[in-house]
């Protein structure tokens, strides 16, 4: 079987029948959707018999286990390289570990560098657009991470960055950060052509939103970029199984730094992870009914969040997923006494900084926030964070842990606060996957029998 690799897709320019019969079976892959509230599994077939081809991505995976079942694999790369690498590029700003995230990215042309929170993924990035001198694209999926991405270009390069994306259009001449949202918007524009068409190299940035359908259509229609490589602390941790579709548009992992090793160099800092065990049972039949009587309403839950982020150091962030209890917890931390905020995600970008600069400054203790924080906001500053929202989702566990992990002066720990939900089949089920991301990655992690006193946390690990 030979195959041709091409930017965004690898074609079988010569294959049996039977080979190809292979392929289509090996590149199908189960995946979850929710209709109705209830899980549906179905199938994608990732390699199209009219066109005999598949996402290029998946030409490692491919040409490994061809051969394992018998088939001869010869791969053809007739791709064309934008232009020669310096062979001493100026990016000696970037530690070790980023330098060896450039050195992997420009070697292997194509893949996903795993990088934890806080380890510096658009210096990476920024240094990557240095070291190989051609026009890139830099894919966001929120606007506040657009700035921050060219502010770090510029700040990094003195070189002017473009911004695509919150009502401005200006394409760099190197580097340019874009949202997806707004090139699915104006995929068809003449504007939106010009950078698909003229754009090298393609950074991916939290690549683990690439498997959103619009987003893959975006990445997909960069048809010259030649480098394709995808930034996440969280890969491949998706619970609905599409993680595949992000190797299948990038590659594999081609580098992954682990959380100890950054510890372990003083670059973050060390969490520790608390369980407060809460019992409740319910008649609810739904999950929406059972969030919202024993997570939002619940006042036996909303009690120990409050009572934790009184204990945790601060300043301290409380997260939660509804606006009506974001500010319930506000109000009732003010009639305790703490000196807390509220911010939501239709609040202003200025609003959301002040609250943060108030929070820092001391001027309040415990800021009461939405999943808008958990992505592209570093408050080195931060001592403690308390998990108000629940949920299963490995990738926001360790986004939220995320927010203070960066090292400040006399910080070495970081306190992370967490209900353990007994009494309930989801909520149970949901706190095993949380408790599962935080020992996957290391972290200390204990249950309180109290609010005074600590139990090593003994957990049956779930597939």
């Amino acid at each position: 079987m030979w195959i041709k690799i091409g930017n965004t897709h690898a074609e079988v320019a010569r294959g049996t029948d039977e080979e190809k019969a292979w392929l289509r079976e090996y590149l199908s892959f189960p995946v979850t959707s929710w209709v109705g509230g209830r899980p549906k599994t179905d199938a994608i077939r990732m390699y199209s018999l009219v066109h005999d081809n598949f996402p290029a991505g998946f030409v490692g995976l491919v040409t490994k286990a061809a051969n394992s079942h018998g088939f001869e694999v010869e791969v053809l790369d007739n791709r064309m390289a934008p232009g020669p690498v310096p062979a001493f590029p100026d990016i000696a700003w970037l530690r070790d570990y980023q330098l060896a995230g450039v050195a992997a990215s420009i070697a292997a042309t194509r893949g996903i560098i795993w990088v934890p929170t806080g380890g510096g993924k658009t210096e990476i990035a920024a240094g990557l657009a240095l070291a190989a001198p051609c026009r890139w694209t830099f894919l966001v999926h929120r606007s506040t991470l657009l700035d921050q991405a060219a502010e770090r270009f510029e700040l990094r390069t003195g070189l002017k960055a473009g911004r695509i994306g919150d009502g401005q259009w200006e394409q760099g001449e190197r580097f340019t950060a874009a949202t997806f949202q707004t090139l699915a918007q104006q995929a068809d524009s003449r504007a939106a052509q010009k950078l698909f068409h003229e754009t090298e190299g393609l950074i991916i940035d939290e690549c683990h939103v690439l498997p959103a359908d619009s987003f893959w259509k975006v990445a997909m229609k960069f048809k010259n970029a030649y480098y394709r490589i995808g930034l996440s602390g969280t890969p491949l941790a998706r619970g609905d199984r599409r993680s595949i579709l992000a190797i299948a548009a990038l590659g594999n992992i081609i580098y992954r730094i682990k959380t100890d090793t950054l510890v372990d160099a003083g670059i973050l800092s060390r969490p520790k992870i608390r369980l407060v065990p809460v019992y409740q049972e319910t008649d609810a039949p739904t999950w929406q009914g059972v969030y919202g009587e024993c997570i939002v309403r619940s006042v036996k839950r909303n009690k120990a969040l409050i009572d934790s982020a009184a204990k945790a150091e601060k300043p301290c962030l409380v997260f939660v997923k509804e606006i009506k209890h974001g500010k319930a917890l506000m109000k009732r931390m003010e009639k305790e006494g703490l000196k807390a905020d509220f911010v939501w995600g239709t609040d202003s970008t200025d609003r959301r900084k002040d609250a943060v600069k108030r929070l820092v400054r001391g001027d309040t203790e415990v800021l009461v926030c939405s999943v808008i924080f958990q992505e592209g906001v570093d408050i080195p500053e931060l001592r403690s964070v308390v998990i108000g929202s629940g949920g299963k989702s490995v990738i926001a566990a360790l986004q939220r842990i995320g927010r203070g992990m960066r090292r400040a002066e006399g910080k070495d720990t970081f306190e992370v606060w967490d209900i353990a939900d007994k009494g309930n089949k989801w909520l149970e089920k949901h706190t095993q996957a949380r408790l599962n991301a935080y020992t996957s990655e290391g972290h200390e992690t204990v249950v309180m029998t109290s609010m005074g006193t600590e139990a090593q946390l003994r957990l049956v690990q779930t597939a």
